[in-house]
């Protein structure tokens, strides 16, 4: 019985597997249902075998997320980037009554000027400061009328023959002229200052409504350089200054000049008031008194 023979179909213990590892090949082994999950990239199984590789990557749906966060968008095109969401709080919590007024205009210029380049520093404004400056033109146009017009010394010299009979050396020496040789002229005058009130008054709302823009545009140059202060680009922290300076002046321009207009506008307003008593009051009741006189 020491010679018996295994029989044939011997399910005995199987050999332990020895320790050396035995070279397998790189295809994949026969039902390996090592994943329990479905790969939608898998080979053919219909194909020959493919080696095993960790090196290639599946290709990342175009829907994923990484692939939203890559897409390329353009920079700070609404305000809803933070960096214009940063500025405009800027200016809510330092210039809250210019932020209730001109949100809206802020986020748009904070758009054109962000992120901050040499270039748009240097060009920023421009168009406003062209514009300032022709709406400042009528308004030295105004002052200068004004200035020719001389109502006040008219007015004082047609005053002047309501206060009785000339001296012997006027009758001497000077024609005498009568307070109603006044009426064509001061009437003339009258309405050219009434329509200087009307051409002013467009004039000066044009230009406030100017410098208005331009204040806002200092403003955003004011909270832009607080972001570039620390930046090491000298050239842009210096154009900032100059821009800032050249803006600054210009809207001092504006209200100077606006404060010219309105104190020329009361003066007209007041000889308006002076040539309408003459015209109205003065002049008749000299006539009269000359017409009662001859009748005597």
């Amino acid at each position: 019985m020491t010679d018996q023979k295994p029989k044939a179909f011997d399910f005995g213990d199987a050999p332990e597997p020895p320790s050396d590892p035995v070279d397998r090949p790189a295809g994949p082994r026969a039902f390996d249902f090592g994943d329990e999950h479905d790969d939608p990239a898998a080979p053919d199984r219909n194909g020959p075998p493919r080696a095993l590789s960790f090196d290639d990557v599946p290709a990342v749906p175009a829907t994923s997320a990484v692939t939203r966060k890559t897409v390329a968008r353009p920079l700070f095109d609404s305000e809803d980037h933070p960096a214009v969401r940063d500025a405009l709080a800027t200016v809510h919590a330092e210039y809250p009554n210019v932020f209730a007024h001109s949100e809206q205009r802020l986020a748009i210029l904070f758009r054109r000027i962000l992120p901050v380049r040499l270039a748009l520093v240097t060009e920023w404004a421009e168009a406003p400061l062209m514009e300032q400056a022709a709406l400042l033109q009528p308004i030295t146009e105004l002052v200068l009328k004004f200035t020719q017009m001389g109502v006040p010394a008219l007015l004082e010299v047609a005053l002047e023959t309501t206060k009785g009979a000339p001296s012997m050396f006027g009758r001497l020496f000077r024609r005498p002229t009568t307070p109603a040789e006044y009426r064509p002229v001061l009437t003339s005058s009258r309405t050219q200052l009434m329509q200087l009130m009307a051409d002013s008054e467009v004039a000066m709302r044009n230009l406030e409504e100017s410098a208005k823009g331009l204040g806002l545009h200092l403003l955003v140059l004011a909270v832009v350089s607080t972001l570039v202060e620390d930046a090491p680009d000298a050239a842009l922290r210096d154009a900032l200054v100059q821009r800032r300076t050249l803006i600054q002046q210009a809207v001092r321009q504006a209200e100077l000049s606006v404060l010219q207009m309105k104190q020329v506008r009361q003066q007209a307003a007041d000889l308006i008031g002076q040539v309408s008593s003459f015209l109205a009051v003065t002049l008749p009741a000299v006539e009269m008194a000359q017409a009662q006189s001859g009748a005597r």
